[in-house]
């Protein structure tokens, strides 16, 4: 093979890795700007969409914030994919998950989701259970090495007056559907001020509890006392979100519930 052909061979060679590159990179960022919904199945047809079937299935739309997203979780089931595992094993059904949860969303974010983008407005209708995390990062800010409660006193009456306006929503799209919030939960045991904290999660955890109290279909799922006992051993790494362990307790107990 002569130089010259060698050459063209490195040069196409080269110009295709970069290209595969530029795509891998755009993907990445593209997921972290703008994550998708994400979609798990009991089986494991190729190419098939993750729209939701609707005969003999349990249904999952879970909406929220990073927990429901999973961060912190190996597996990258979070507490969805645990829930979702418990109640197949248990029901004896395949269930479908649509996973909405976005990275650092508050209670801003998720409501105007709701009010605004019509293809999880519809998902919403097609579900059986509907599961929600929201709240914690309009209270506490994820890793902070400190927590101000008086900030997140001040913070907190919004919070609740946009959480009762997300539920309110989500029921109205569909009132038949069982709505599991999960409860917030101390993750700032180990600091000086964690009585404070503790204080700042209890009023939160009441006020969503009473929103929820309204409506027949939902129910709050308490995961402070997961945590209370040794709970840093259920942590991740970032000191915020669950580890695998800590998601799958809060899956468990979510499933118990609906059971």
């Amino acid at each position: 093979m002569s130089s010259r052909t060698s050459w063209r061979l490195f040069a196409v060679f080269s110009l295709v890795s970069m290209l595969v590159l530029a795509i891998g990179l755009y993907m990445g960022v593209r997921d972290i700007l703008f994550p998708s919904a994400v979609g798990w199945k009991t089986d494991k047809s190729a190419g098939e969409e993750a729209s939701i079937p609707r005969e003999n299935k349990i249904q999952i739309v879970a909406l929220g914030d990073s927990l429901t997203r999973g961060t912190g979780d190996g597996s990258g089931l979070g507490y969805v994919g645990h829930l979702r595992a418990r109640l197949a094993q248990v029901a004896g059904q395949e269930v479908y998950v649509l996973n909405h949860g976005v990275n650092g969303y508050k209670t801003a974010d998720l409501l105007r989701d709701l009010q605004k983008k019509e293809d999880i407005r519809r998902t919403i209708r097609q579900a059986d259970i509907i599961t929600l995390s929201i709240g914690g990062n309009d209270l506490f800010n994820a890793g902070a090495e400190e927590v101000r409660p008086e900030e997140s006193q001040k913070r907190l009456p919004g919070a609740v007056d946009r959480y009762r306006q997300i539920v309110k929503i989500i029921t109205s799209l569909n009132p038949k559907a069982k709505v599991l919030y999960v409860g917030l939960y101390n993750a700032f045991a180990d600091l000086s001020n964690a009585r404070e904290s503790y204080k700042i999660v209890q009023l939160w955890n009441g006020e969503a509890s009473a929103v929820l109290y309204q409506y027949p279909n939902t129910i709050f799922v308490p995961t402070d006392d997961l945590f209370r006992t040794g709970g840093v051993k259920y942590l991740s790494s970032d000191h915020f979100h669950p580890n695998q362990a800590g998601y799958r307790r809060i899956g468990e107990r979510m499933a118990e519930v609906v059971r």
